[in-house]
């Protein structure tokens, strides 16, 4: 008995009959406010004799309108499919979405420039049609309504770079290497060059007016040592000046230091020892 009560009851869920009322279109500015007076009421299952023409791609594409059930002329709510349908003599179609709103009413309100992307690019002549459907609708709705002339604005497609293919020749890369920095002349590095060996020309200088005394010199190992040192360091200057950093240059100054140190402080301690004994 259940059972039959509840397939008595989705039969008639199922049969409902609905009416289209107070279809309203209309081609608005951006801003302008949609009464009446801009909009055109189509009389439900008619085809109106104007065509609707827009250029703008700021102008808005303005539908609206109510479901009525006709057994009590209540507002209907239960289509699953509303659909505004636009299709041109090349088959090419669009489909837009008439959203429901408070009010019961069901509207579609865009600008072209929105509703070009729905509309998959295409631009010209449209047969507007209205769908609508629902598992409780009897008879679902198919109704061309009017017809529109859009100049929608084309979005260029764009093709992704790994999709692009191009057999022309490419162009040739010019590759341009640093250029070397500029250097002085020779007159000013000979100069310079000179500047810089003018100490060691003093201490040469100094050294044959003074005099070495090598007959003074202890018999050690450490005297040739010490000579030795003191002249590695002179020579890791120089190679300090033609390639060296000063991070290499420390690090070798340190060993060559250490042990010119030592053998120094031996050389001198052997000289002070000779003086104290011969004093003695």
């Amino acid at each position: 008995m259940s059972l039959l009560i509840l397939s008595i009851l989705f039969i008639a869920t199922a049969s409902q009959e609905i009416a289209v009322q107070n279809f309203r279109v209309g081609i608005l500015a951006k801003d302008q406010e949609a009464t009446n007076e801009h909009l055109k009421t189509i009389p439900a299952f008619s085809k109106s004799s104007e065509l609707f023409s827009a250029s703008d791609a700021g102008q808005r594409l303005y539908i609206s309108f109510n479901l009525l059930n006709k057994a009590d002329n209540s507002k209907f709510s239960g289509a699953q499919q509303v659909f505004l349908h636009f299709a041109q003599e090349s088959g090419e179609d669009a489909v837009l979405v008439a959203n429901p709103q408070a009010s019961g009413e069901y509207l579609y309100d865009a600008t072209l420039r929105v509703a070009s992307k729905q509309f998959n690019n295409l631009a010209g002549k449209f047969k507007g049609s209205l769908i609508i459907g629902g598992n409780t609708i009897k008879t679902p709705i198919n109704w061309y309504f009017a017809d529109f002339q859009l100049a929608l604005p084309t979005i260029p497609i764009i093709t992704p770079k790994s999709q692009q293919i191009n057999y022309s020749q490419l162009p040739e890369i010019q590759h341009e290497f640093r250029q070397p920095e500029k250097r002085p002349s020779a007159v000013i590095s000979d100069f310079f060059t000179l500047v810089v060996l003018t100490p060691l020309l003093f201490l040469v200088g100094a050294w044959l007016k003074i005099g070495i005394n090598f007959g003074n010199a202890p018999a050690s190992i450490w005297v040739p040592i010490f000579h030795a040192g003191l002249a590695g360091i002179v020579g890791l200057f120089f190679v300090f000046w033609l390639q060296l950093d000063m991070f290499e240059t420390l690090k070798y100054l340190a060993i060559l230091g250490f042990v010119t140190f030592v053998a120094g402080n031996r050389v001198l301690r052997q000289l002070a020892a000779a003086s104290k004994s011969k004093s003695e």
